[in-house]
């Protein structure tokens, strides 16, 4: 594959929006925000402090991503990436974002349609889609796409304080709970079997559409593979209609608070900010370098590995089409803005990435 080429940003893509109508059983929502790449870096901001999880990681400001090409736009979509040509000996290079808003429950809809990972190696890459809150483990987080190593498939996980127990009643019977206690760094989690929603498989395909559902009851995550008929359906629905939760099928993974299982969600998850990173070994991915035998064949340590094969981090970027929150309101018209429409989105055998204003 041909990686972007840097040129100037010139506009901002507009994205169609998803919805079908929606049913009395569910929540009635309305659509209160959307990051594409009309305004993506101006409503996320780059961390760039030492990595919290203790990566082999430089994340950059953004004027250091914008000279060095490490995050853009690209294909009407955002480009997150990281650096795949130098060696190093104290972190690869890398982007770490986060959204300035934040939120407490609704219906996250994330178009993604590449993720960080490789059909050849993915050794050392810990890529992780996520929402947290302040005063962590506090006010709760929420890893809805994240892996290491060579992984195959998703890891949908919780983190809270103590006094959080969950059940995974309602979930996909493939999908297996881990842990119920969510409880610090461990969390609850819950491993799926498909091979499409994560890492090389995930890109295979396009990638697909991530649903993620937050209640005061329940929270739920959905995956929709790319051209699959609810995604097709989702990408094409009017911008006046809301999504039907109803109408998504089994979850891919339900966490039940009340009820079958013993946590109040309001008191352990609220005022969540969206993230999205790339770290690399650190507490996951390289405390299991020596349980991994493809991995721990390539070099004696994961550090070792990703400080001196930069090209074996060709693949290690996100590309992300759009993110859409819907929200119960009081006032539906609230919520509504002319995000734009009508982007008709073609797969490229060239990506020409554009900067953005930093």
């Amino acid at each position: 594959m041909v990686r972007p080429k840097s040129t100037l940003f010139s506009g901002g893509a507009v994205l169609a929006f998803l919805a079908q109508a929606t049913s009395a059983a569910s929540p009635k929502y309305t659509l209160t925000q959307v990051f594409n790449s009309t305004n993506f870096f101006s409503e996320f901001s780059f961390f760039s402090d030492p990595d919290p999880t203790h990566g082999f990681v430089e994340y950059v400001d953004a004027p250091t991503a914008n000279r060095l090409s490490l995050a853009g736009y690209s294909q009407d979509g955002v480009y997150l990436g990281v650096d795949y040509t130098n060696t190093t000996k104290t972190g690869r290079k890398s982007t770490r974002v986060t959204s300035n808003k934040s939120f407490t429950k609704g219906l996250f809809i994330a178009d993604i349609a590449h993720m960080p990972a490789s059909a050849s190696s993915s050794c050392g890459l810990w890529p992780a889609y996520w929402m947290f809150g302040p005063d962590w483990p506090n006010s709760g987080e929420m890893d809805i796409l994240e892996g290491v190593n060579t992984q195959k498939s998703n890891s949908i996980t919780l983190h809270t304080a103590k006094g959080c127990e969950m059940a995974n009643t309602g979930s996909l019977s493939s999908t297996k709970l881990t842990n119920g206690n969510c409880e610090g760094n461990t969390g609850c989690g819950q491993s799926t079997a498909a091979t499409n929603n994560y890492g090389a498989g995930f890109n295979e395909i396009g990638g697909g559409i991530y649903a993620l559902e937050w209640t005061d009851d329940h929270i739920s995550a959905w995956f929709f593979p790319r051209n699959s008929n609810t995604c097709n359906s989702l990408e094409s629905a009017s911008p006046s209609s809301a999504p039907d939760t109803n109408s998504f099928g089994t979850p891919l993974a339900k966490f039940v608070g009340n009820g079958a299982g013993n946590c109040s969600i309001p008191s352990h998850f609220k005022n969540h900010n969206i993230v999205f990173d790339t770290t690399f070994c650190g507490d996951w991915a390289g405390q299991v370098w020596e349980q991994d035998d493809t991995c721990k064949a390539l070099a004696d340590s994961c550090e070792d590995w990703v400080g001196q094969n930069p090209k074996g981090f060709q693949e290690a970027y996100w590309l992300v089409n759009d993110i859409k929150i819907y929200q119960q309101v009081e006032d539906p018209s609230a919520g509504q803005t002319n995000w734009g429409l009508g982007i008709q989105r073609k797969p490229d055998e060239e990506r020409r990435m554009r900067r953005f204003e930093a």
